[in-house]
């Protein structure tokens, strides 16, 4: 299928639920599976028909080096334990924008550059407005129910790691260095999440990743 059609579809689905609050839309998959593209590309189209959309990523929400790293930081079990404040993701993110929810929410709580946490920048949403939030680890048991849609990208882990070198080369200081990261803290980060959760199985639609010209839908 057209990456173009795939998104339009998709767009139909959300378009046709029906909540009296924002709309939450959860895209997980292991960690270079297309995960970010796929929401910025969700995020335009539903944009082009008027709609609202707020868009942010669990990445906006890391917690400081002093617990993220505390494991090490080529720790795999460090990733998928300490990365992320899910406490912080659902108080001020996700719950606020449920049904039981007061619409004040913020998109981000921690400047990974600074290394601080940022000054409170709470907006008010409209009941009619789309949270479009990807992340590795989205659909943790604690976490899964907080969406009203959930998308799973997923992506053979070969594939995978060689585009998420490709774009860490530079972070790593060489292709390989990014490759070997991936196969011992991202990669095998995944793989646990896998395992513990089965999050394409708690996805209301899962979409084979492997060609990017031409993703399609696996259920």
């Amino acid at each position: 299928m057209l990456r173009r059609e795939l998104i339009s579809v998709i767009a139909n689905k959300i378009l046709g639920l029906k909540t009296n609050h924002p709309i939450r839309v959860g895209i997980s998959g292991i960690t270079s599976s297309g995960k970010t593209t796929l929401a910025n590309e969700l995020a335009t189209e539903l944009q082009s028909r008027n709609k609202n959309v707020i868009r942010t990523s669990i990445d906006h929400f890391h917690n400081p080096r002093s617990i993220r790293y505390k494991q090490g930081k080529e720790s795999a079990l460090g990733y998928y334990e300490d990365a992320h404040d899910y406490e912080s993701f659902k108080q001020k993110l996700l719950i606020p924008l449920g049904p039981a929810g007061d619409f004040h929410y913020q998109t981000t709580s921690l400047d990974l550059a600074t290394d601080e946490y940022v000054e409170p920048h709470i907006q008010l949403a409209s009941k009619d407005m789309i949270l479009i939030v990807d992340g590795t680890f989205l659909f943790k048991k604690h976490l899964c129910d907080l969406y009203d849609f959930r998308i799973f990208v997923d992506t053979d882990f070969e594939l995978a790691r060689k585009r998420g070198a490709q774009r860490e080369k530079q972070t790593f200081g060489s292709y390989e260095k990014a490759e070997e990261m991936f196969i011992k803290r991202y990669h095998a980060a995944s793989k646990i999440y896998l395992d513990e959760h089965k999050p394409q199985f708690k996805a209301d639609v899962v979409i084979n990743n492997n060609d990017l010209h031409n993703p399609d839908f696996v259920n």
